[in-house]
């Protein structure tokens, strides 16, 4: 695939505007059957894309670093200066709107854990139970839209891939182990590229936490981030390199993201919420850059509260949910609180003890996507897409329909994202590296 500049032009890329593959049926239903593991013969030329997280990989690190791989792909393919993730810019629901294009408010995974009053259960990334259930996930993720349309696809960890999602999974995929190899992630995707035709997989995606894992434990310009960016970069390689080797090289994608980029922060700009508000007045749902506080509902409360917070917040703004800025498309879900807290970087807001008792500085995300600190990374490479091509930006939710236009297939109905939208900017860029 890398042996030679990309000559072809796809009208996907150019144009955004690919329908199904012929002969293929519209989107199933919701509950309809999944793949079964065996590609629709309408498939027999679709491409194959592997879909990458860099997890906490800040956009401008491509330029921080010296990262050969990543520049490599860059100089074969088309990059964004930045990707403008979702608010919040955690890593759940950033992971889960590039894969739906829905905003959190839509989608429903509105952090890393939060409460749903209207259930009476909480979630969190930590609980295998509630991660592997169903139930919390709304939207289609790519790989369900895959499956419907007769596509197998393949996870190897991707946030809500490991639930059953309107009754479907991936036909591979990976509960969850920090403790495997990056490796081994590599080698399976390729082991995946090398099944036979029928049963290989057109869609995979790859999740790699070390830079985000690096970032919190200690200063952004630390040995370690630089180090975890560049392990990272040599696993791109090997999956490059692999890719090279395939009989079907010349038809492959690699699209490259992050979730979110990194702030750095300290204990010393820890705002304690105790200190603002009796907590007897409200149940917490999630705490830091972004707090989400419960109130049951009663409008007077949460106006009370958010006037109680406003009057001594000196570092941020509290709003009633309703009255959270449109921009951050958060309004709709209940999940996000009654009351919803947004602190300004690098400050935090924590309803429970800190677990750094240290001031030394560490990274953070989660505040304003449009902080430059919260920029994520976006490259693709694949046929006819121009090589070496730079655009200003892209957005987090565009990335979905974008896929499905790489794979030609039908997208759930009623996205945040804008079909066309990242294909059009690669047809129409014209700065080069």
């Amino acid at each position: 695939m890398f042996r030679r500049l990309f000559t072809g032009v796809v009208a996907i890329v150019l144009a955004g505007c690919a329908g199904p593959a012929p002969g293929l049926p519209s989107a199933a239903p919701a509950g309809a059957q999944a793949s079964g593991g065996v590609n629709h013969p309408a498939h027999e030329g679709a491409p194959y894309v592997v879909l990458i997280s860099f997890d906490g990989f800040r956009a401008d690190y491509l330029e921080r670093y010296d990262l050969p791989h990543l520049r490599r792909a860059a100089a074969h393919g088309a990059r964004a200066r930045a990707m403008t993730p979702v608010f919040p810019t955690l890593t759940f629901p950033n992971h889960y709107s590039l894969v739906t294009g829905l905003h959190p408010g839509r989608h429903g995974i509105v952090a890393n854990g939060f409460y749903d009053p209207r259930i009476d259960r909480a979630y969190s990334l930590s609980n295998r139970e509630a991660v592997g259930d169903g139930v919390w996930y709304r939207g289609e993720p790519i790989w369900v839209t895959a499956e419907r349309q007769g596509m197998v696809s393949a996870c190897f960890f991707w946030p809500g891939s490991e639930a059953p999602i309107g009754g479907v999974r991936p036909t591979f995929w990976r509960a969850y182990d920090a403790g495997i190899p990056n490796e081994e992630r590599v080698a399976a995707a390729l082991d995946w590229l090398r099944l036979p035709a029928e049963r290989r997989p057109h869609l995979i995606t790859l999740y790699f936490s070390d830079v985000d894992s690096a970032s919190h434990r200690g200063p952004l310009d630390s040995p370690a981030v630089a180090d975890a960016a560049r392990a990272l970069d040599g696993q791109l390689g090997l999956l490059l390199d692999g890719i090279d080797a395939l009989p079907i090289r010349d038809r492959v994608y690699v699209v490259v993201t992050s979730d979110h980029g990194m702030v750095e922060t300290s204990a010393d700009h820890v705002v304690r919420l105790d200190d603002l508000l009796d907590l007897s007045l409200v149940r917490v749902g999630f705490s830091g850059p972004v707090t989400a506080l419960h109130v049951g509902g009663d409008a007077a409360r949460a106006r009370g509260v958010r006037d109680r917070l406003n009057a001594a917040l000196r570092h941020g703004r509290a709003w009633v949910r309703e009255e959270v800025p449109e921009r951050f498309q958060f309004r709709g879900d209940p999940r996000a609180g009654d009351v919803v807290v947004l602190m300004d970087a690098p400050w935090r807001l924590s309803a429970g003890p800190d677990r750094r008792g240290s001031d030394a500085p560490f990274g953070m995300h989660g505040w304003d996507p449009a902080l430059p600190g919260m920029q994520a990374l976006f490259l693709a490479i694949g046929p006819g897409i121009p090589p070496g091509l730079v655009v200003d930006r892209v957005e987090n939710v565009d990335v979905y329909p974008f896929l499905t236009e790489v794979l030609g297939l039908t997208p759930a109905r009623e996205i945040d994202g804008r079909p066309g939208a990242i294909g059009a900017a690669i047809g129409a860029g014209r700065q080069r590296r």
